[in-house]
């Protein structure tokens, strides 16, 4: 595999969507009270119609998704996707934006780097948007973020869940 990764907005690679979709709800749809499978499938549908060109820093119900694609034997795959939001789904956590959301890495990629560098292809992007500092949330990854320079800012529990608030600053 040729180790080179792309970020490219959903709208330009529809036809992978799917993928990363399926993904996405495997680990996220089930049990979890502020994002059900309907709205995985509206949130997917929405990143195929958003403004890839500009980023509103004041801007509301921002929505961006990019699927990490890699060249193997010159078939394109989908290995990760990533977005960027300017809300969150935690009415007490929407104090904080943007976001990075929907992170997630195809299974048998998970611990092979790939995921770093498409962090960082994210936060590349973000500093292109205008976007000094991010945050994001996890539930049980806190120190893959700790090693990638996040900070801890909270943590908010939720039904038996264990949601820690993470920030970067972008800039230094």
């Amino acid at each position: 595999m040729d180790k080179s990764i792309q970020l490219l907005p959903i709208s330009q690679v529809p036809q992978f969507s799917d993928q990363p979709l399926a993904w996405s709800l495997k680990l996220w749809a089930t049990g979890k009270e502020e994002f059900s499978e309907q709205d995985w499938h509206n949130f997917y549908a929405n990143t195929k119609k958003s403004d890839y060109q500009n980023w509103d820093l004041a801007g509301t119900d921002q929505e961006l998704l990019f699927l990490a694609m890699v060249n193997v034997a010159g078939k394109q795959e989908v290995v990760a996707s990533i977005g960027l939001c300017d809300f969150d789904d935690f009415e007490e956590l929407r104090k904080y934006k943007p976001w990075i959301v929907a992170f997630v890495v195809r299974q048998d990629l998970r611990g092979s780097g790939v995921g770093t560098q498409v962090l960082q292809l994210m936060e590349g992007k973000a500093l292109e948007y205008g976007i000094t500092h991010i945050y994001l949330w996890t539930e049980g990854e806190r120190q893959f973020y700790e090693n990638r320079g996040y900070q801890f800012v909270e943590q908010l529990i939720k039904k038996e869940r264990v949601i820690d608030v993470m920030e970067k600053s972008l800039s230094s």
